[in-house]
């Protein structure tokens, strides 16, 4: 309620950063991305150091480290050689969260699907920089965002999930397909993609763009699932206005819903599987931190 003509000020949504702390150990990324030398690649990258994965082997050029150096190589073709290694290079995830009237809703457990996916996004971008990644956050215009600066730790992420709030909670909506299009025609090659959205975004998304954006990557996708209909009064979030209770208390119109509903959840399973992204339904808050952990580790696809 506002007072004194001032603004409704809407409560700070963040994880438990307490209770996900121990689960950053549990994080181990599968795939991780390789860089031959720094100038690889469109954006910079921090390396861990020099991996122990020989490349290959090149003739000796002043300045390179002695202790590269092979001396079998070197002594059998009489010319100093040089052992050549390809470094780590340190997993870098974009968090895409849809910001359009739809995730106005409401989920299973009675949280608010915007909540849903602020800590969604939270607890993965968190655990991820605790297993070893650098992120960013897009929500609407990604050259306002700027993909392609990643970083890390409790500063960078609470700047991250506060623009996710604010676009959230002002209707700074976004057409989510327009959003992912204009993202991979970024050079960002490697970069993992993580999705929070619902069905209705999942079923609108063209599956050529979802194929696209599993293409050379990981692509996490995380589903906010929708209250369900029937039994109790509804309230339409995007129209503002109450759904008159013979519709919300009637048994048939209820089931057509769940009809249409398994039928259009059919068809975003089969784009997802096809497109062979990492995919999770959540459905209470409370299951969060576990399904995140596991989907970020390529334990469960669905």
């Amino acid at each position: 309620m506002k007072k004194n003509n001032q603004p409704e000020v809407t409560p700070r949504i963040r994880p438990n950063y307490e209770v996900l702390a121990p689960l950053g150990a549990r994080i181990n990324f599968k795939n991780s991305g390789k860089s031959i030398s720094r100038t690889d690649g469109t954006f910079a990258s921090a390396y861990r150091g020099q991996s122990m994965e020989l490349e290959d082997l090149r003739p000796y050029v002043y300045g390179d480290n002695l202790r590269d150096v092979d001396w079998k190589a070197t002594s059998r073709t009489g010319e100093v050689m040089i052992r050549n290694y390809t470094a780590d290079k340190r997993k870098q995830i974009i968090f895409i969260g849809d910001v359009g009237p739809n995730m106005e809703g409401s989920m299973p457990d009675g949280s608010s699907k915007k909540e849903c996916e602020i800590i969604t996004i939270g607890t993965a971008a968190y655990l991820a920089g605790r297993g070893g990644a650098d992120y960013c956050v897009v929500c609407n215009d990604p050259y306002k965002n700027t993909p392609g600066h990643y970083g890390n730790g409790a500063r960078w992420l609470e700047q991250e999930l506060s623009a996710l709030q604010t676009a959230l909670f002002n209707d700074n909506y976004e057409d989510l397909q327009g959003l992912l299009r204009t993202i991979l025609d970024m050079p960002m090659r490697g970069v993992a993609i993580c999705l929070v959205t619902d069905l209705g975004g999942l079923y609108h998304l063209d599956e050529n763009l979802l194929r696209a954006a599993a293409a050379g990557r990981d692509f996490y996708v995380f589903q906010v699932s929708d209250a369900e209909w029937g039994g109790k009064a509804f309230y339409n979030a995007q129209s503002k206005r109450r759904i008159p209770e013979f519709l919300t208390f009637d048994n048939g119109f209820a089931a057509d819903i769940r009809k249409k509903w398994d039928e259009c959840q059919s068809v975003v399973r089969k784009k997802l599987r096809r497109a062979g992204v990492y995919y999770a339904y959540l459905e209470d808050l409370r299951e969060i931190p576990e399904t995140v952990t596991l989907v970020l580790n390529g334990e469960i696809t669905d």
